[in-house]
């Protein structure tokens, strides 16, 4: 069933006036083209207060939620902040000495500065090599120490925290020189970093949407509206995150993710507005009817298209991870101020601009017009006219492609972020790999175990844990244990007592290994740490712990969440185009096409070949946890959004002369041009975040630009019309509906021709 089917059967407009596209049965006039400098002061107004509210936004956002918070790891570290007077390591304070860090001045100088470091505010606790005596705390030469504090707080208070006291603590310290790592300070700079690549990649987006459009359409005036509108969403969607920190917290890498997203799908819809406008001018209707026309035909597909992002969305809320739930709502919030935008603002802009939209077309002597500015592509008609002929051949090697192309990511491993998604240059970057260098045991390579035995502490409790901390020993890969009962290596002791682990309820044990967290190795660790028999519970925490922890959670969710995400998406598409097939052929082409580009982000970022494309990053083996389910919701929903770009015209077309195969073609002819375009918007918009210094912002800008590129054109320009044909009719058939009739069409674009068999 049609877009007019569905909104009521309409006389065909008459382009020697407005009553044909005005009448009883036609469509409303839409209000913001008949008053349309009230809707633009409206909208600059509107432009202006988000612009001003929006102004401390970043200071807001939150700076952590990466983790699900209910995992055994945390509950782990939890009862270690609780119970025991050790620090954990959110700041780790790389100390050199101008000699051995056990000369006297040195061990003085040290002390007074682990003291300092302790009092500051929104500090909890510190220690260092000079304070505990701890050989795991100075380096194997003998001239650096580490000063590992604990602060204050929440995820996001240490990270402010760690912002503030850092700086301070830098630098030259008197006899010593002193750098900083560890999470809170590596989350801090990754936070800076953000906010300035989200100025450079808009600057760099502005001007190069700007160019897309001038190719695409030729006028100025014409590229002036979708860029109006994009910039708005930009403006608004700050000011969103900023309404939104008020409620809940929301990640400050949103404001790069939901920025571009917005720019992107605000200057598509507009794009696609314009389109369809041109179009029924050319066809014959006066101006205003022209509007009302657009608004009726492609502002429904824009409608529908708004609703399948924030679906694809929305499938993030049923997540673990707060980082992601706080992206959710921000780009469906988002989704929904760039349709509103769209639909509210340009058939203003139009009414204004209209009579001078084609004006001063700067390629006019390059560009082959059919009919109109928005004819049908040449170029396009003669690719579906061949997939039309041969669809096995064509829609065959497509498949075959795009499988190969997925490959790589049948190896794909998954891990937390940490200070490697920085530049090589970054403080806490560059020092956990001169700690990791020159320290026996890093911090981040450390398993906390939480043991609570069955009964009170006793000689035979005491030989327990003993007996426990021996056999962790003799575990593959572990390196040193140490107890309250002594440090121990593979199955010996090594070292005195721990007193400081021994707690008023539990038993502290700590294990180091080499393994990096998120490595296979440290996950087999893990499982193999926590399938030893202990004398009582045991809670396993650590980086190692955490990473198998949210990767696990992660796991356990994506079913649901997937599932969700289909289901609401295949109901969607099934309202929009009252089919049974479609819905299901557009669902298995965009995991088709995701999946490949899945395959290519573990070929760049994991396995690090063809690094070149996105410019220099560190290669940690594995991809960020939340990354993929991020990637994939948004790029589901652009794959679906072009879908209904393409069904809407195929669906017109068959509509009024029932040939499915000249519909096919007709569709692609009349959107191809149209949807390369808004790819190429979209993978610029979300493209510029590859210049990045953040590296998951990198997979991200990576993932999604080749994932709408590759939608745009071996998918919807081959793939979906080579399935169409082989369907034939029964595209459009629908249980109980009278699928696969058609009826006249009251589109005045919608022309009539066959395909030549």
């Amino acid at each position: 069933m049609s877009a007019h089917s569905m909104l009521g059967t309409q006389k065909e407009p008459d382009a020697r006036g407005e009553q044909g596209a005005a009448g009883p049965n036609g469509p409303r006039e839409d209000r913001s083209s008949s008053s349309p400098w009230r809707v633009l002061c409206v909208a600059a107004l509107f432009a202006v207060v988000c612009a001003f509210f929006a102004g401390g936004a970043f200071d807001r956002l939150s700076q952590g939620g990466y983790t699900p918070g209910t995992t055994e790891a945390e509950r782990a570290d939890r009862a270690v902040a609780r119970q025991f007077t050790v620090p954990a390591d959110d700041v780790v304070l790389l100390v050199r000495t101008r000699g051995s860090a056990d000369d006297p001045r040195t061990r003085t100088a040290g002390a007074a500065f682990t003291e300092r470091v302790a009092h500051l505010d929104g500090v909890r606790r510190a220690a260092s090599y000079w304070t505990t005596g701890d050989p795991a705390l100075r380096s194997r030469d003998g001239r650096a120490a580490l000063v590992v504090a604990e602060l204050r707080g929440g995820e996001s208070d240490r990270v402010r925290t760690a912002g503030r006291v850092v700086p301070r603590l830098t630098g030259a310290q008197g006899l010593l020189d002193v750098s900083a790592t560890g999470p809170a300070w590596g989350r801090h700079e990754a936070v800076v970093e953000s906010q300035s690549d989200l100025t450079r990649s808009e600057l760099f987006a502005t001007p190069l949407v700007s160019l897309v459009l001038v190719a695409a359409y030729g006028s100025l005036a014409a590229t002036l509206v979708p860029v109006v509108i994009g910039l708005l969403s930009v403006a608004g969607g700050l000011a969103l995150l900023r309404l939104l920190s008020q409620f809940m917290e929301v990640s400050a890498f949103a404001a790069n993710i939901t920025t571009a997203l917005g720019f992107g799908l605000a200057v598509d819809y507009g794009l696609f507005l314009v389109a369809r406008y041109r179009e029924t001018v050319a066809a014959g209707l006066p101006e205003r009817s022209a509007i009302n026309e657009t608004v009726r035909t492609a502002g429904r597909t824009v409608l529908f298209s708004a609703l399948t992002v924030a679906l694809a969305l929305s499938a993030l809320l049923l997540l673990p991870m707060p980082f992601l739930k706080s992206l959710a709502c921000a780009g469906i919030a988002v989704v929904a101020l760039s349709a509103g935008a769209a639909l509210g603002v340009v058939p203003a802009l139009l009414a204004v601009l209209g009579p001078h939209l084609d004006r001063g077309d700067l390629l006019r002597r390059f560009r082959r017009r059919a009919g109109g500015a928005s004819a049908e592509s040449p170029g396009w008609r003669r690719v579906g006219l061949a997939v039309a002929r041969r669809p096995v051949l064509f829609g065959g090697g497509c498949c075959l492609l795009l499988a190969a192309m997925a490959l790589p990511f049948g190896h794909a491993g998954f891990g937390l972020v940490d200070e490697r998604t920085l530049p090589a240059s970054a403080s806490s970057h560059a020092t956990a790999d001169r700690v990791s260098a020159d320290f026996a045991s890093s911090p981040d390579r450390v398993l906390n175990l939480v043991l609570t035995p069955p009964a009170p502490g006793g000689h035979a409790a005491d030989a327990a844990v003993a007996d426990y901390a021996l056999r962790l020993s003799r575990l593959p890969g572990v390196t040193a244990v140490r107890s309250p009962s002594g440090s121990y290596r593979d199955g010996r002791r090594t070292g005195p007592p721990t007193p400081a682990y021994r707690g008023r309820n539990a038993t502290l044990l700590t294990l180091a290994a080499p393994q990096a967290p998120g490595s296979p190795a440290a996950e087999r660790l893990v499982a193999a740490v926590r399938a030893l028999p202990a004398p009582g519970s045991v809670l396993v925490g650590g980086p190692a712990a955490l990473s198998a922890d949210t990767t696990h959670a992660m796991a356990g969710a994506l079913p649901r969440a997937g599932l969700a995400m289909l289901i609401s998406t295949f109901v969607l598409l099934l309202l929009f185009t009252r089919s049974l097939l479609l819905p299901v052929k557009a669902i298995l082409v965009g995991l088709l096409s995701l999946t490949a580009s899945f395959g290519a982000i573990v070929l760049v970022f994991q396995d690090h070949h063809a690094a070149w494309l996105v410019g220099d990053f560190t290669p940690t083996g594995t991809l960020e946890t939340s990354i993929p389910p991020l990637l994939f919701c948004i790029a589901f929903g652009l794959s679906v959004d072009y879908e209904l770009f393409l069904l809407s015209r195929v669906k017109e077309h068959y509509t009024a002369h029932g040939d499915n195969r000249a519909a096919v073609v007709f569709g692609l002819a009349r959107t191809g041009r149209l949807v390369t375009a808004s790819a190429l918007v979209v993978a610029v918009s979300m493209g510029t975040l590859v210049l990045s210094h953040i590296t998951s912002l990198k997979i991200l800008g990576f993932g999604l630009s080749l994932a709408v590129l590759v939608d745009a054109t071996l998918v919807r320009g081959v793939l979906v019309p080579a399935a169409m044909c082989l369907a034939g009719r029964a595209n459009w058939w629908l249980p109980g509906a009278g699928g696969g009739r058609h009826e006249p069409c009251a589109s005045a674009c919608c022309s009539t021709w066959s395909v030549p068999r």
